[in-house]
């Protein structure tokens, strides 16, 4: 069965935000500013890892499982926003 793209869009919205309510429940929010720099980078990071390997050898689900990450680490960056930035 073939989902569409706003179909795999909700999924995909739906892990995020289970994602980063799941990373806020087990390591609370992010401490400082320079940390949630750290923790997006490293995301970023292993997405890099994924994408420099030769197309054939790049795993669709694991590219997608980082990507959620780092959209993730983004939303729970934007929840902590007021903590690290004065109006």
């Amino acid at each position: 069965m073939t989902i569409t793209k706003e179909e795999q869009q909700a999924i995909d919205l739906t892990a995020i935000v289970t994602e980063a309510n799941e990373a806020t429940t087990k390591h609370g929010d992010f401490a400082s500013a320079h940390e949630m720099y750290s923790v997006l980078q490293e995301e970023v990071d292993e997405v890099w890892d994924i994408v420099k390997l030769k197309r054939g050898k790049r795993n669709k689900k694991e590219l997608r499982k980082e990507l959620i990450q780092v959209a993730a680490m983004a939303l729970k960056a934007l929840d902590c926003l007021d903590k690290f930035v004065d109006e």
